[in-house]
């Protein structure tokens, strides 16, 4: 059985004693940036990592990443010998940072920008991370918008259940990336002010930061009251962008999730809900979830504590939701305060004594990946 033994986050929640209070309250900490879009001053609501002294992540979140990957091989105590053993899987929708910024700068400026030698993304984050730590030589890289971090999850699984290797450590990378803000810009998916998952008044995303790794591995080699029970992805055509309203994709992923991980709806406690709060978005997630629930489990969302974060959310928020369960609750969804009635389902809105339980994880992605997948707890 696959084992997930820890996980880290660094996010606008702060530190784990910060996150869990402010998980447990319902509270959240957006802010205010300014930024150029299209040549145009604007002021959005934004999630920043909130961190001690400053955070100048944005060409070089690898040595954050150092401190993240430190305190989970501490806590289950990985030695340099089984270091050698653990496979790396990075996620993250801002692949390539050094190539696209000077590229669109250009665009912009209608001339070409000289592009320094000193690349940064995906591959080189992963080869600067395997050498510091000694891990093996499996290392992949994913780039598929909103599931990247997840994604990596699934196919860490596959490769610990198949032996490749006996660890897996699963990274999720977001940082401030100008262009990925001006694209959402560009289609209107911003909210004004606060991000309202399923709420009937939501009116678009909110993006935010974050860094985040999960320590994964099997039964036999190392045992965890968290266990991972089987996923599914795959891709839908209804539009270039996103999902069928009708939710007919997303009921598609999560029946074959639960098949795989040899489940029933019945046997859900819980739903970690996509949740981006867009229109649309969360429209095809309970149409979908519907397919599947005659009666709805719990469900929440994440995203109004730390924002969107893109690529690194699937990583994000299956440890903060853990982080949760461990504590004995699963939290609100913030800003909910009106049903929509084309939705007529309604997130959590007081947290929920929990402390175990199977729970399903879902993820879809810009451009029509999906992915969900299902976890346990159950005391060893």
């Amino acid at each position: 059985m696959i084992t997930l033994l820890a996980g880290e986050v660094l996010s606008a929640l702060g530190d784990h004693q910060q996150q869990i209070k402010a998980l447990r309250q319902g509270e959240f900490f957006a802010q205010n940036k300014t930024i150029t879009v299209f040549e145009e001053q604007r002021t959005i609501p934004y999630y920043a990592i909130r961190n001690e002294g400053s955070f100048e992540a944005l060409f070089d979140p690898v040595p954050y990443l150092f401190g993240l990957i430190d305190s989970v091989f501490e806590q289950c105590s990985i030695d340099v010998e089984q270091r050698a053993r653990c496979g790396l899987f990075i996620g993250s929708a801002s692949n390539d940072l050094s190539l696209s910024v000077p590229l669109g700068e250009s665009i912009k400026q209608r001339q070409t920008l000289s592009i320094e030698n000193q690349r940064v993304g995906n591959g080189q984050y992963a080869e600067r991370l395997s050498q510091h730590f000694g891990l093996s030589d499996l290392s992949l890289t994913y780039n598929t918008a909103c599931t990247s971090s997840s994604n990596a999850i699934l196919d860490a699984a596959t490769m610990l259940e198949s032996q490749m290797v006996d660890y897996a450590l699963v990274v999720g990378i977001e940082t401030f990336a100008e262009h990925s803000i001006e694209g959402f810009v560009s289609m209107q998916l911003l909210a004004a002010e606060s991000s309202k998952p399923f709420d009937a008044s939501r009116d678009g995303l909110l993006l935010g930061e974050s860094l985040s790794v999960v320590l994964m591995s099997r039964s036999d080699v190392k045992p965890s009251p968290w266990h991972f029970l089987g996923g599914d992805s795959r891709c839908e055509t209804h539009s270039v962008t996103g999902v069928n309203p009708d939710g007919s994709g997303i009921a598609k992923v999560i029946g074959k999730a639960l098949d795989n991980a040899l489940v029933s709806a019945q046997d859900i406690s819980a739903i970690k809900a996509h949740g981006t709060a867009s229109y649309l978005s969360d429209l095809a997630e309970i149409n979908g979830m519907k397919s599947i629930f005659s009666t709805p489990p719990p469900f929440f969302s994440l995203k109004p504590y730390i924002g969107h974060t893109l690529g690194s959310c699937g990583t994000s928020e299956l440890v903060l939701m853990m982080n949760t369960i461990d504590e004995g609750f699963i939290p609100q969804t913030p800003n909910f305060s009106s049903i929509d009635p084309q939705v007529s389902w309604s997130p959590t809105e007081e947290s929920i004594p929990c402390d175990q339980g199977v729970f399903l994880i879902n993820c879809f992605g810009f451009g029509g990946n999906n992915n969900a997948f299902v976890i346990e707890k159950k005391a060893l």
